[in-house]
């Protein structure tokens, strides 16, 4: 008799009657646990269906080690509630998802008549089709690294992580399925192979089927009314709805991500683990207070992994803070005992998180993975490759091979990590590790994130709070020196004698003033040659910002490698911008060690082949011991703080007014004799702007959190703008920076004037400026605001016997209760982008078109930067055609294009911003260049005729040194003629004509080149600089030439023509596209004419063929 026949299994007294031996003979899977999960008995039949043998389960806990992470939530919330209430009676179907050998499986669950003991009994139903593991691996693993044939878990390449596609890696995780939906039709674009275990329906049913086909909305109201709701309502934030699932009684939870202009849902079974008590009987404003009683980061930080292991039952959470060259250590740990060796104070190389994952990191705050030993679930799309679908925001997005060697090498089994950013900037990572599986429930990661963003305001509070201490010593520190300095002498006369004096401000061990390369102070060389100081200060000139500071020299500048006992140390101070004056500390070497969690310099190594190079991270965690020989101790904070105060200075008071500076010194030395006193000035003085006296912009950010927070208790709408002044460094340039100083201040009252009583305007830098808005009860009253104060500043201004006339740009952003500071402030600046773009002189909103458009400009610098000029530039010639003129030497228009690496053809509208942003404009113009002149020079040797090419140049390519130099030595060393080469200059380069111009075009002429004016008409020329320029001709805009048949063009056209014959120049009209405009121009005597009516730009070979 078959035993199942005799009993019912569903009964627990039958089954606790059975002996061990009797419940192995029955073909379902019983299992007996304690009331905390962990395995009695598991019998051959379950062995069988999960692959385990009873011996290597017994004493484990069945639902956090041994269940699948796919079930562990909705199994172990039953399971816990029946123990608590003492009545275990539960039956529902899943699918157990064994090595990619999914079961679908009825499981049932009852107290047996033993106090504390419980049945699970798994009955399978049938085996769904295995998943191909095979393809799941091509899907990931063989576009991670060229040339790599295999990847396991004992070797990889880690040369290659920073090209592993982290989130576009075609796969996730089992333990949930993924919807990838179009947000305009919300259509299914990709699913993963899984959704039938959660949703009933196969993903051929599914894919590019409508999203309510696989949550109707009767299950899931909440989520397709976010769905479709007006789209200025939505908040680009995950939304959270729990659902039921369509085709069985499983509850389901769901994530809704915005994410890449892509709709990403995640799904996951909805069930409650002991965590999830936890959670709520945790008192989170407990937590907050613990935060805000700790004045420093590694407390803060301490409290919190507590709170978080104690949250998730992690073994180990830690926090990890990231350095500024992307190395970061361990601050904060919390352990369980007996379970790991401790990390703490341990550092890491910057490989260990390669770039693209640092990126993604900043944007998105989580990563999770309950198992790093699980198999990856691929995505199916019929429309779209799946590894081209961004899903880098998803908890379910598969772990890479590369991280999961990483994990196994330190014996790390289920993991997570949140997000710590400021500012935009990822500061560090809470990470959780455990040696086991661990899942966690959606509930709990969910308050994870929000309890992650109390950490990291906690943070950014306190550093930026030691920023302002370090501004406040440094500026005590400066005031001590103040009245020792003789303002009577001119600087840097003043500081002789007072070298050991500046040593004491920074803690140097020297100090030496640098004019235009010659020592100040004697003694102070640090015994190096001219020559060595000579080299320093060439690199010291190229490096960014007013003071620039490194505790290793050598690491920065190679040739210092020679002298670390000397000058191991620097901090530069650049007094003037041409870095003529340079105040220079330095410091000596310290020997010292650090500690890092492996070598940082260690190769990537095979276990496989024994090879395992000194201090490679291992199961061990052994320390490896970097000794430093060339490094001096690092500068403070409060050392550079005092250097920039001695930098204002220096600039602002001795350099500039030695009758100023001694008011100023007085009133400094009552300060340093009353420093107790004047806690609130010094305040004032690290949240305002010295030369407006407007708020600053850490003033600025303080003001724009308050508002945030009023927000959030009243709703109110508020705005936020960025401006600045068009054209600011032309009237800088032109004026001088003292009237540029002066124009700033008045620029800064009359927007004061014009804001409301509410209203907050503070300076950023130079002349940008920031505006808050506070009672703006929606975007026209805004767009009022914005507007006045745009059209205020179009009026003139005068100050004393000065007279302005300028206009500003303005970029207006929204904000609410759910704002971010940093996220406001890149909306306005990308608006300000916009009214730049558009002509400047007006105002302009916010919109989700702008990101688009800034992610495309992303897109185009990264082309720029991923090939040299000289392989990508390609040249196209569109010829210039007689008209009044007599045939003479063919004439052509050079035209660049620029080729991507995947062959497509950038055009200049796009490429030659790009090329000015990332400065490489000058190497774009050589290449342009140099290939007119390859050009010219193979015609002359194979042809026997002679072209002349027209390049368009820029006004920062011709005040770039030696650039008329080099243009002829190229022409003479090609022995090409320079009258073959004619330069371009636009009719707007004659507004900012400074003497470097105004020589390097005279050079040009001189040496033979031809000069001509380009978009001439459009309203910027002087004829001052026609009549002495030596330019031989004009180019007439292609607008005046498009409406030529009207009278009133064709008068305006004929007088440019008039005027031009009438000082000796030829005209070229640009833009002829029919006939009846070449006969309105020849009527008029135009000499030469250009456009498609004879040819749109073709290629050289081509142009030549047919034109020349």
């Amino acid at each position: 008799m078959n035993l199942e026949d005799a009993i019912d299994i569903h009964a627990p007294h039958q089954l606790d009657a059975l002996t061990e031996e009797q419940l192995d003979r029955l073909p379902a899977g019983t299992i007996r646990v304690d009331a905390e999960g962990r395995i009695l008995f598991y019998s051959r039949a379950q062995s069988t269906l999960s692959k385990r043998e009873a011996e290597s389960v017994l004493g484990r806990n069945f639902f956090s080690e041994v269940a699948p992470c796919t079930v562990v939530p909705e199994f172990y919330g039953r399971f816990r509630r029946g123990v608590l209430t003492g009545h275990l009676e539960t039956t529902f179907e899943f699918v157990f998802d064994f090595n990619m050998d999914p079961v679908r499986v009825r499981i049932t669950m009852r107290a047996s008549d033993r106090p504390g003991e419980f049945w699970i009994i798994v009955q399978p139903k049938d085996r769904l089709p295995p998943r191909n593991e095979g393809v799941a691996y091509e899907l990931i693993a063989g576009k991670f690294c060229e040339r790599m044939a295999a990847l396991s878990a004992v070797s990889f390449d880690f040369s290659q992580c920073d090209r592993e596609p982290i989130s576009t890696c075609g796969a996730i995780q089992p333990f949930g399925c993924l919807l990838v939906v179009d947000p305009e039709t919300h259509h299914i674009l990709a699913c993963s192979a899984n959704a039938e275990m959660y949703l009933g329906l196969d993903a051929e049913t599914l894919l590019d089927a409508p999203l309510s086909h696989a949550l109707p909305t009767e299950d899931a109201a909440e989520l397709h009314a976010v769905l479709t709701a007006d789209p200025d309502t939505i908040e680009f934030q995950p939304s959270f709805f729990q659902v039921r699932a369509p085709h069985g009684e499983l509850p389901l939870d769901v994530r809704l991500h915005r994410w890449r202009d892509r709709l990403l849902l995640e799904i996951e079974p909805h069930g409650e683990m002991e965590m999830d008590v936890r959670l709520r009987g945790f008192d989170v404003a407990a937590f907050q207070r613990r935060l805000r009683t700790s004045d420093a980061v590694e407390t803060v930080c301490r409290e919190a992994v507590a709170a978080f292991r104690y949250l998730t039952g992690f073994e180990r959470v830690v926090v990890y803070r990231f350095d500024p060259d992307d190395s970061g250590v361990v601050i904060a740990e919390s352990l369980e005992p007996d379970t790991w060796p401790s990390i703490l104070g341990l550092r890491y190389p910057a490989t260990d998180i390669p770039r693209q994952a640092r990126a993604l990191y900043r944007e998105t705050p989580m990563r999770y993975a309950p198992s790093r030993d699980h198999p990856d679930v691929p995505l199916l799309s019929r429309s779209a490759a799946p590894d081209s679908l961004d899903i880098g925001i998803a908890h379910l997005r598969a772990q890479s091979p590369i991280h999961r060697n990483y994990l196994q090498r330190f014996g790390v089994n289920g993991s997570m990590s949140l997000s710590l950013v400021q500012d935009e900037r990822l500061w560090g990572l809470v990470i959780f590790h455990h040696r086991a599986p661990h899942p966690v429930t959606v509930s709990v990661r969910r308050r994870l994130i929000e309890l992650a963003g109390c950490l990291a305001a906690r943070v950014a509070l306190i550093d930026e709070r030691e920023r302002n201490l370090a501004t406040q010593l440094g500026m005590s520190r400066v005031n001590t020196i103040v009245g020792e300095i003789d303002v009577e002498q001119p600087f840097p006369d003043s500081f002789i004698g007072k070298e050991h004096k500046l040593c004491e401000l920074v803690d140097a061990d020297m100090a030496q003033i640098y004019r235009h390369g010659q020592p100040l102070f004697f003694g102070q060389n640090c015994s190096l040659a001219p020559e060595r100081v000579a080299e320093l200060l060439a690199f010291l000139r190229t490096r960014p910002g007013p003071v620039w500071n490194t505790d290793c020299l050598s690491g920065e500048f190679e040739p210092a490698a020679a002298y670390p006992d000397r000058l191991a140390g620097v901090l530069a101070i650049f007094i003037d911008e041409p870095r003529e004056n340079i105040l220079l500390f330095g410091r000596q070497r310290v020997k010292y060690t650090v500690e890092w969690g492996g070598d940082p310099a260690a190769l990537p190594f095979s276990m496989r082949d024994g090879e395992r190079p000194l201090g490679w991270p291992t199961r061990d965690f052994q320390v490896w011991r970097e000794e430093r020989t060339h490094h001096s101790l690092p500068w403070s904070a409060v050392s550079l703080a005092t250097g920039l105060a001695l930098k204002n200075l220096i600039q602002r008071v001795i350099v500039a007014n030695a009758a100023h500076f001694e008011r100023l010194a007085q009133s400094l030395a009552s300060q340093r004799d009353q420093l107790h006193q004047s806690r609130e000035e010094m305040r004032h003085r690290a949240l305002h702007d010295a030369l407006t006296g407007l708020p600053n912009r850490v003033r600025f950010r303080e003001a724009l959190v308050e508002v945030i927070e009023a927000s959030r208790r009243t709703g109110q709408m508020f705005a936020v703008a960025l401006m600045d002044i068009d054209h600011f460094k032309t009237i800088n340039d032109t004026l001088g920076h003292d009237k540029g100083d002066v124009l700033l201040c008045a620029v800064a009252k009359r927007i004061r004037a014009e804001l409301p009583e509410s209203g907050l305007v503070a300076r950023l830098g130079g002349d940008e400026f920031a505006l808050l808005l506070p009672d703006t009860t929606d975007r026209a009253v805004a767009s009022t605001q914005a507007e006045r104060i745009v059209e205020a500043l179009r009026r003139a201004i005068v100050v004393g016997e000065d007279r302005f006339s300028i206009t500003s740009s303005l970029g207006l952003a929204m904000g609410g209760p759910d704002s971010e500071p940093g996220e406001l402030l890149k909306q306005a600046d990308l608006a300000l982008y916009r009214a730049k773009e558009e002509g400047r002189n007006r105002a302009s909103h916010f919109d989700s078109d702008l990101e688009r458009r800034a992610l495309k400009r992303l897109e185009i610098d990264r082309a720029v930067l991923g090939r040299s000029p000289m392989d990508a530039v390609e040249i196209l010639l569109q010829p210039q055609i007689a008209i009044a003129a007599r045939a003479g030497t063919p004439r052509f228009e050079v035209l660049a294009r620029w080729r991507t690496e995947d062959g497509t053809l950038i055009m200049p509208g796009d490429f030659i911003p790009a090329a000015e942003r990332n400065g490489l404009i000058g190497a774009v113009t050589a290449a342009v260049l140099r290939l007119a002149i390859r050009r010219l020079r193979r015609h002359l040797e194979y042809e026997g005729a002679e072209v002349r090419l027209a390049i368009n140049v820029s006004a920062a390519d011709l005040e770039a040194r030696g650039f008329a130099r080099r243009l002829l030595e190229d022409l003479h060393a090609a022995d090409v003629p320079p009258d073959l080469i004619e330069i371009e200059i636009t009719e707007s380069m004659l507004l900012r004509m400074t003497p470097s111009l105004k020589s390097t075009l005279n050079i040009l002429h001189r040496g033979g080149i031809q000069l001509s004016l380009d978009d001439f008409g459009t309203g910027f020329s002087s004829m001052a600089y026609l009549r002495e320029l030596p330019i031989s001709s004009l180019k007439i805009d292609r607008e005046f030439i498009s409406g030529i048949e009207s009278s009133r063009d064709r008068n305006l056209v004929a007088g440019m023509i008039a005027m031009a014959h009438s000082i000796g120049k030829e005209v070229v009209a640009e833009g002829i596209e029919t006939p009846r405009q070449l006969e309105r121009l020849a009527e008029i005597g135009c000499d030469w004419g250009q456009g498609y009516l004879w040819s749109r730009p073709i290629p050289p070979d081509q142009a030549l063929a047919e034109f020349g």
